[in-house]
């Protein structure tokens, strides 16, 4: 199995997981994202796509991970960097959908809900808190109005940043770097990942903090203990 094969594999599980089997375990009720918005991601990631592949392809033949052979060449330094980058990668992938599963479950009830770790008992719960809002009618014709109940999310993850599953994915492509040995499309992507979505999690981190007078203590950091 060559490193690029590993490496492609990585880049499509993310991207069936991200684009076919998230969208499918989305709330309906969820707010819509704007065409726009849609459209321009789209676009990036086609075109961030094309040029992990070709680089992969058509320039970098990376060396074997693992072959038929009697010798240990696979646990070369360039190797080990590899097997890291891919432990990195799924601790990362992880960490994305655990908590992506947590926000995702918040906004199926309207009201205060207890989630149990462990089945059948109650001596690990976690109460997810709420605080409602309500946003006045937006045509004319619509005499109702929509409650919008937001919570603080609890688990293992959360317990000292607010956005872990931005770290997951931070996470994600540093290891996608580091299998792939700091190739240069690797890293740019990496920069670009972390520099969209480290001040995207530092304004959820703040909203948390302005919305919740009870937000845990403990959780000072959007992001990265002790960093950001």
């Amino acid at each position: 199995i060559s490193t690029n094969a590993i490496l492609l594999s990585l880049f499509t599980i993310h991207y069936i997981h991200r684009a076919i089997l998230y969208p499918l375990r989305m709330n309906p009720n969820a707010t819509k994202v704007p065409l726009i918005v849609s459209t321009a991601g789209f676009l990036i990631t086609v075109w961030n796509g094309y040029i992990q592949c070709f680089y992969l392809v058509q320039i970098e033949q990376q060396r074997f991970v693992f072959a038929p052979t009697t010798s240990f060449d696979f646990l070369t330094l360039e190797n080990v960097q590899t097997w890291i980058g891919i432990l990195v990668f799924f601790l990362g992938m992880g960490m994305n959908i655990h908590s992506d599963g947590v926000l995702r479950n918040l906004r199926r009830f309207d009201g205060p809900i207890i989630v149990t770790n462990n089945i059948g008992k109650n001596t690990s719960n976690h109460i997810l808190q709420q605080t409602t809002t309500t946003t006045p009618p937006t045509t004319r014709t619509n005499t109702t109005t929509t409650n919008h109940a937001y919570h603080i999310p609890h688990s293992p993850f959360f317990t000292y940043i607010s956005c872990p599953n931005l770290t997951g994915e931070i996470l994600e492509w540093l290891g996608y770097a580091l299998a792939s040995r700091f190739s240069l499309p690797s890293v740019a992507f990496f920069v670009y990942t972390a520099s969209n979505l480290i001040p995207r999690g530092m304004a959820h981190h703040e909203w948390y903090l302005r919305k919740f007078d009870d937000y845990p203590v403990e959780r000072r950091w959007a992001l990265i203990p002790f960093v950001v």
